[in-house]
């Protein structure tokens, strides 16, 4: 396989298409904005081969042929999804930018006929796996880029979490699709070195961070590892390759009086059972500084029976008992009487459930914590793993040891846990700063 692989996607019509304004309209970081440009720019190279010279002559079939190359070629669901998403957000904005004239038929958005002939959200998909992975064993789905076999690949990794195991199976993928773009024959028996540089080359034009190139690079040496092992591939193409220096990043931690508005802000709109699930998820993720993963996994087993202590699984399969504060502990109390109100079939033993009686995704937690900022007026909203950020520093700031923290967060490694001292210790010299005469 030649040293020069590269996605080769042509440019050609992306102008008459306006892709660059609606580029600058997309709200989101500059990765993500290149991503979806590249996503997006991929298509219309693909429609302008069908005729279209405009986004007025795009209809549901070109794109129907659009999703059907991708497939046909071998590309995951995931990404099919992505690319596609990526087009119907354009045409959603082209047709709030272009009103038609008086007398003009409405424009509607072609992508909303399309179909993909597998969604990510098929039963097989969607299936319980047990932590083994974090979808099920779907043969469609695996079915993609069979000479990585992928799904092989993420069921060998028995000892990291089933995230680790998503993300590194995803590393892979997203690389050998790289490789199919290229227009070579992608196997792994067939990389070299020379590809490996030319993706993390990619990599760094489309701005990615070093944490970001570290992990697909440890990915890639992990596979290619294993790849051998099965004889699969004959040499590691990552090998003696240097890995980028990541910057660690200090947490950013809310003040005790933001996360106290945050965590006890409800929704007077909502119906009581929600408004006691969301109350009982903020208690937990800040009172007890669990992971979002965590959180989303509690069953009503891991309370203990005087309800002052919760068990956890955490990463690596790492349990460990973690305290209940006490307004967590009233908050939980109080779903647990209204939790039957959603509770159906597919509950099991959840600790929390959304609306359709399933367990709790990170999702639902992400979009309930939004919710919850845009009632506390916190600008820029804020994530789960902040709440977890501000357990742990508050902790720091009122004479807890590093130790103690190590033990209730779950870290394996105390080094982690130091990042919490730097934090108050910039603390203690801002604070220095802004009263001492002399500073």
């Amino acid at each position: 396989m030649s040293g020069e692989a590269k996605t080769r996607v042509p440019k050609q019509g992306a102008s008459r298409f306006d892709v660059e304004r609606h580029a600058r309209s997309l709200r989101c970081s500059d990765i993500a904005r290149a991503a979806r440009l590249a996503d997006l720019e991929h298509a219309i190279a693909h429609l302008v081969t069908r005729g279209a010279q405009s986004p007025a002559d795009v209809d549901a079939g070109m794109l129907e042929d659009y999703v059907w190359n991708l497939e046909n070629t071998g590309f995951t669901v995931e990404t099919v999804e992505q690319r596609l998403a990526a087009v119907s957000t354009y045409f959603a904005w082209f047709i709030r930018t272009n009103k038609p004239a008086r007398g003009q038929e409405a424009l509607v958005n072609p992508v909303r006929g399309v179909r993909v002939a597998h969604s990510s959200s098929c039963p097989a998909c969607k299936a319980n796996t047990n932590d083994t992975t974090l979808k099920g064993q779907c043969a469609i789905r695996d079915g993609r880029l069979s000479a990585w076999q992928p799904s092989a690949f993420e069921l060998s990794l028995t000892a990291s979490s089933a995230n680790t195991r998503a993300a590194y199976r995803r590393d892979v993928e997203l690389f050998a699709e790289w490789l199919l773009e290229a227009g070579d024959d992608a196997a792994p028996n067939r990389v070299t070195k020379e590809d490996v540089r030319a993706y993390l080359a990619h990599l760094h034009d489309r701005g990615a961070t070093s944490r970001t190139v570290a992990r697909r690079i440890a990915a890639l040496r992990r596979y290619f590892g294993w790849a051998i092992r099965r004889n699969m591939a004959s040499i590691d193409p990552t090998e003696a390759m240097h890995t980028p220096k990541t910057k660690g990043r200090l947490p950013r931690p809310l003040d005790e009086q933001t996360v106290t508005t945050l965590v006890t802000t409800e929704d007077p709109d909502a119906p009581t059972w929600r408004r006691a699930r969301d109350r009982a998820a903020l208690e937990i993720l800040y009172g007890s500084g669990l992971r979002v993963s965590e959180v989303c996994s509690l069953e009503l087993q891991s309370m203990s029976s005087d309800k002052t202590t919760l068990r956890v699984m955490g990463k690596g399969s790492k349990e460990r008992i973690v305290p209940l504060s006490s307004p967590a502990t009233a908050a939980i109390t109080h779903w647990l009487t209204l939790r039957n109100e959603v509770a159906n079939e597919t509950s099991g033993n959840a600790l929390l459930l959304s609306s359709r009686g399933k367990p709790v995704g990170r999702r639902d937690v992400a979009r309930l914590l939004d919710e919850a900022c845009e009632r506390a007026g916190i600008v820029g909203g804020t994530h789960p793993h902040a709440l977890r950020h501000s357990f742990a520093t508050h902790l720091m700031d009122n004479g807890a040891d590093t130790r103690s923290i190590q033990e209730l967060l779950g870290h394996s490694d105390a080094a982690t846990t130091q990042r919490y001292t730097h934090v108050s210790k910039e603390r203690l010299r801002l604070a220095y700063t802004e009263t001492h005469p002399r500073a």
